[in-house]
């Protein structure tokens, strides 16, 4: 790994034996999803260095640092440990734009928790058939049979469509069957959007969507839990 040069002024932190780590404390070499200024697609980064009053990660698949990366900048962190995923805050302080880029935060705030998904996302590229329904203007009643899922889980998935979605939208989401991957017709399902923004994999192109699913019966969904967990089982 190549020097970090605003890195080497920075002490390395001091361990105490007597202080006792909370079950949400970020540790050294833990991995997260960055997603800065918005973003709707994460950036995966490790923790490099710990001090007080900031963390600092680095993105080794980064070549050069992406505008969304700035200082000033606020950030959501999104990471894992035994009690569960937490969600946290953060500003960006300074960036490293590298080779490696590595980037100083505040320590995180506002950090909430979630139990442990029993079905868990899974980062694959399958495509689907989106189509907006109970949407505004102009997504409302069309549909883009160009769709693709960047990430699914029992839940929810994010999207790539071109359809200009917003905040609230109400969407249904067709992924055909595929007996290589599940034993089940072509799966049909809706949902709310939660989020839209650009892809930070793009500069130009689809946008991205996170979608929350609403499920008519609990069969549904359990269908959908049994395709992720069989999406999961081929992506090994």
């Amino acid at each position: 790994m190549a020097p970090i040069p605003f890195l080497n002024a920075i002490p390395r932190p001091q361990q105490s034996s007597k202080k006792k780590a909370n079950a949400t404390d970020l540790v050294l070499g833990q991995w997260a999803e960055i997603f800065p200024n918005g973003s709707v697609v994460p950036l995966r980064g490790f923790v490099f260095s710990l001090r007080p009053g900031e963390v600092l990660f680095t993105f080794p698949d980064l070549v050069t640092s992406p505008d969304e990366l700035e200082a000033g900048h606020d950030a959501v962190v999104r990471y894992s440990s035994a009690t569960g995923a937490h969600t946290g805050h953060a500003a960006i302080l300074r960036v490293a734009k590298g080779p490696p880029v590595t980037v100083a935060f505040q320590r995180l705030v506002r950090i909430e928790t979630e139990q442990r998904r029993q079905y868990p996302r899974i980062s694959l590229r399958l495509p689907a058939t989106l189509a907006g329904v109970e949407s505004t203007e102009p997504a409302g009643g069309k549909s883009d049979a160009r769709a693709r899922i960047c990430n699914l889980g029992a839940g929810g998935i994010l999207v790539e469509t071109s359809l200009p979605l917003a905040a609230g939208d109400g969407v249904d989401l067709t992924v055909p069957g595929s007996p290589k991957a599940v034993s089940m017709s072509p799966s049909r399902v809706t949902g709310k959007v939660l989020r839209v923004g650009k892809n930070p994999e793009r500069r130009r192109g689809p946008r991205v969507a996170s979608v929350e699913f609403s499920f008519a019966s609990d069969d549904e969904r359990d269908a959908w839990a049994r395709l992720v967990l069989a999406l999961q089982r081929k992506a090994k």
